[in-house]
């Protein structure tokens, strides 16, 4: 893993060994100096990009900073924008793939995993009618439980299950997969699984669904996909803060690789 590069101050000598260092200067010796309304660590991402703020992929409006992810909204708050994004996705996987049945069409296959028994809708801590996410299992569900008290994390930055499909082929045979959660502001799907061991299952249907996931991984290895992502099993939570800084020294370089934790 690289290490984070040496920053020097704008306003003085010091050298800060990093951006919440950094951060932490600013706030200590050159408060004066920031622009009224933001905190150290956005003032220091304007230092860096001159941006001030940043602007929904859809309407182009103003959008929010984002204290978790250390950096501005991909959407601003109105909900349509979400909603449009999934649309438009939608639409150019239909024109790219086609639909044969209903067991192929993604939209359906939300529908049937929404309905199952395991399912459900968690309602986040703040108690916003807008911040409501539907899960389809109980490792979902704990997931979201984790981001909501344990990271006490922006609910508008999540968008579960993400917007986006991707296919595969198994068995000379075409499968969609739709990951667990995306996260706009860091271009990050997450895909959430039990590990593939319940001893239920017979020893085939293991050996078939590790088959499966693991072309799914291969997906995001492609240059041809513009998205990061990670893999939790078996609510190791750790590899969320892993990935986290891993994605902050990249940024902190202007290294803009892609990050793929399967």
């Amino acid at each position: 893993m690289s290490q984070n590069k040496p920053i020097h101050c704008k306003f003085c000598e010091r050298i800060l060994k990093d951006e919440e260092s950094y951060a932490s200067h600013i706030d200590r010796m050159h408060h004066d100096m920031m622009i009224p309304g933001m905190v150290p660590r956005q003032f220091v991402y304007y230092l860096r990009t001159g941006k001030t703020h940043g602007s929904c992929v859809i309407c182009k409006k103003e959008t929010r900073w984002n204290d978790k992810t250390n950096k501005y909204h991909r959407f601003c708050d109105n909900p349509k924008c979400k909603e449009i994004y999934r649309e438009t996705f939608k639409n150019r996987m239909m024109d790219k793939y086609g639909k044969v049945t209903l067991l192929n069409d993604p939209e359906q296959q939300k529908k049937m995993l929404a309905a199952r028994k395991i399912s459900g809708e968690y309602q986040w801590s703040d108690r916003n009618p807008l911040h409501k996410f539907n899960y389809t299992g109980s490792y979902e569900h704990d997931f979201l439980l984790f981001m909501d008290h344990v990271l006490d994390f922006d609910p508008s930055d999540i968008m579960m299950p993400s917007p986006h499909v991707y296919y595969y082929i198994y068995q000379n045979e075409k499968h969609f997969y739709i990951p667990d959660c995306f996260i706009p502001s860091l271009d990050l799907e997450i895909e959430i699984k039990d590990g593939g061991d319940n001893p239920n299952n017979h020893p085939k249907i293991q050996e078939v669904d590790k088959a499966k996931e693991h072309l799914k991984d291969e997906i995001f290895k492609s240059p041809k996909i513009p998205f990061n992502y990670l893999k939790i099993v078996n609510k190791e939570y750790m590899k969320f803060f892993k990935y986290l800084e891993e994605a902050k020294e990249q940024e902190l370089e202007g290294n803009n690789r892609k990050i793929v934790m399967p």
